[in-house]
């Protein structure tokens, strides 16, 4: 076949192109397919090539309600261990696990196979250099090759991808901080440590999760200097002595903040590429997966109707802020006043902890994937509200 009947058969247009095969583009992928749906996703990672860096946290309440992939735990955390800049330490007590940890790998690739095992294909090494959205069809423009795809509909699941959704035309996620991990061996690790200080990880907190067999993760997350001060952690009293470093440190920019707008003509926008990202810990798994269900449910009907405008996928955006933007905000608004406490203040608010039924306030109100109840509840409180009451 010359390269001018190549070029003259009709290109196949699949019912949806998700752009990205992590936890939300896979997840996606599979309830579509699922739906009857022709999906095709794109990964820019070759098969063996995706490394995914994350501390690997999911709040139980995820598992329960998406059914995750129990083989891909390494982890549990349920007691949290928190240290002041000067080493005072508070130790919070639920009475039930509240996260596991799972290896991100296997995590992904379970879910890719569960999208593949509904009808999905999923292609990889294909990075999108190219959208461009018609009255019938969306064109995909992927690399290598210059090769085009078209679909009916777009679901962008990249992670943080700000060149990605300005090219859809829908601008970039205002903000973003860095995270940087290693993987270590620890002793003695009876529960997950949270460090918060200003020569730690400023405006944020460093953590030490532990894994099965005496492996732990070790993290922080930073608006700039992430590697640096990683590395002044690990050679810090509180860590030295007790690890032997066994890999790399790896670095991730997270989103921090939310995309205006999500959603376009043939389009929708879902995960950390919408910013749709817990404001408090940066974890973005949850959440990611809470918005690729109204994705799904807004799609699965415009695309029976043959509906598949802006004035329809308005409706995702509409269920998704509704449901997570509180969230959202008032981490934001919590995070831009711890910002601005110093370690003497960090340090008051340690010791305050122990005062007046602060931590029985805690654990009440506390729940691991949402955190808005808590900061106003504490914003209440007597003790906080000469540091809270002008934020929040």
């Amino acid at each position: 076949m010359n390269d001018r009947s190549r070029r003259s058969i009709p290109l196949h247009v699949h019912d949806v192109v998700i752009i990205g095969a992590g936890p939300v583009g896979s997840y996606c992928a599979a309830e579509l397919a699922g739906y009857g749906l022709d999906v095709l996703v794109v990964e820019k990672s070759l098969p063996g090539q995706y490394r995914p860096v994350c501390s690997g946290v999911v709040g139980a309440e995820a598992f329960t309600e998406f059914s995750l992939p129990v083989d891909s735990v390494v982890g549990e955390v349920q007691e949290i261990l928190f240290v002041s800049p000067s080493g005072r330490r508070v130790v919070y007590r639920p009475e039930t696990v509240q996260a596991y940890v799972v290896d991100r790998s296997v995590f992904d690739e379970q879910l890719r196979g569960l999208a593949r095992s509904k009808g999905a294909e999923i292609r990889e090494g294909l990075t999108c250099t190219g959208l461009e959205a018609t009255q019938r069809e969306v064109r995909i423009r992927v690399a290598p090759g210059g090769r085009e795809l078209k679909a009916r509909t777009v679901l962008i699941a990249s992670g943080y991808n700000p060149a990605l959704t300005k090219m859809a035309g829908l601008g970039t996620v205002p903000g973003f901080v860095e995270g940087v991990q290693v993987d270590a061996q620890i002793d003695d690790l009876p529960r997950t440590e949270v460090y918060l200080g200003n020569a730690i990880a400023p405006s944020s907190f460093a953590w030490v999760v532990g894994l099965k067999d005496g492996r732990a993760r070790i993290g922080l997350t930073s608006r700039t200097r992430s590697g640096r001060l990683l590395h002044s952690f690990l050679a810090s009293p509180f860590v030295e002595g007790r690890v032997r470093i066994t890999g790399r440190a790896q670095k991730k920019v997270i989103p921090y903040g939310l995309l205006e707008r999500s959603f376009g003509d043939r389009l929708m926008v879902v995960g950390e590429a919408a910013g749709q990202v817990k404001t408090t810990t940066h974890g973005g798994i949850y959440y990611g997966l809470i918005c690729a269900r109204l994705a799904v449910e807004v799609l699965v009907e415009a695309a029976s109707n043959n509906d598949l405008g802006a004035d329809r996928f308005a409706e995702y955006e509409r269920k998704w802020r509704r449901l997570l933007e509180p969230e959202i905000l008032k981490g934001i608004r919590f995070r831009r006043l711890f910002s601005h406490l110093n370690d003497n203040q960090i340090e008051w608010v340690f010791k305050m902890t122990q005062k007046d039924g602060v931590m029985e306030l805690v654990h009440k109100k506390a729940q691991f994937d949402w955190h808005a109840e808590l900061i106003s509840s504490l914003a209440r409180h007597a003790f906080f509200k000469r540091y809270f009451r002008r934020g929040l």
